[in-house]
Parts: structure tokens; sequence; C-alpha cells
């Protein structure tokens, strides 16, 4: 036999790529992408529920529920503009927080001790997946009770 001239390539040598090596490189691609599409739409419903407590922090003084309903749905629509599919089949941006306020329930407790408010709604925000070019949707629900007791100092 001739010995070849050139090494040939043994995979099980040291350094070389194993199969585990391929699969943690597979699995840690995967989860890569999987923080790429899922992280901004668990963001965006941090900040749901940080906006929520925030407009439910001021109907300490305010009174006017109807007013802080239309402030929590205006800010919940700023927050951020996701990728939807349209009935047509093109693709356009809207809001990631579509709360409309007869959406919301809002109600004030101001009888009880302490006096609460409770705030809760559904929104459904649209997942686009990029390399595979595909559409889903995740249905949140944001429930929150807030004591909205007057602070006495």
């Amino acid at each position: 036999m001739i010995p070849s001239a050139l090494p040939r390539l043994r995979l099980d040598e040291r350094g070389g790529i194993s199969w585990v090596t391929l699969l943690l490189l597979v699995l840690l691609a995967a989860g890569g992408y999987l923080a790429v599409v899922w992280g901004p739409i668990y963001i965006v419903r941090y900040e749901a529920k940080v906006v929520t407590g925030e407009i439910a922090n001021q109907a300490v003084h305010e009174r006017d529920d109807a007013k802080l309903v239309k402030a929590l749905c205006d800010k919940l629509g700023g927050l951020a503009q996701v990728k939807a599919p349209e009935a047509d089949g093109s693709i356009s941006e809207v809001r990631a927080v579509d709360v409309r306020p007869e959406d919301v329930t809002w109600e004030r407790d101001a009888s009880g001790t302490p006096r609460t408010l409770h705030v809760a709604f559904d929104y459904t925000t649209s997942v686009y997946y990029p390399i595979f070019d595909r559409f889903t949707e995740k249905t949140f629900t944001i429930d929150m009770v807030r004591d909205i007791t007057p602070v006495k100092w």
C-alpha cells in the first residue's frame, strides 16, 4: 500500500467535531433564533405590565376612570409595532398591543379597606418567524389589582 501524501482527516481525533459538538451548535443556533423572535414579544409584554401599573397608580388621585382607560390604551398602542399578515397576503406593521377601551376591565372599589383597583385585559400579538416566513399569534393576559388608598404621611 502506498501511504497517502495528504493526512486523512479524522473527526474523532482530539480537536475534531463530534456529534455532541454538532448537537450543541444546533441547539445554540436554535436558542439564539428563538431569542431573537420571541425576546421582543416578551419585552413588550413586560412594558405593557409596567405601563398598566403606572396608569393604575394615577388612579389614586385621578377619579375619571374613562380618562385613565383611554390614556392606558393610548400608551399601550405606542409601545411597539410588529409585522402582521393582511387579508390580501401583504405584510404590514401593526400595534403590538392593540387594546380598545371597551376591552379593558377597570373596576374601582372605593368602599373597601384598602381601596383597590382591578385592571385586566387580553391582547393578541403577531409573531413573525423571519427565516421561515411564517406568522403565529400569541395572546397575553394582563391582570392586576392595585391598592389605591392615598398615602398619609
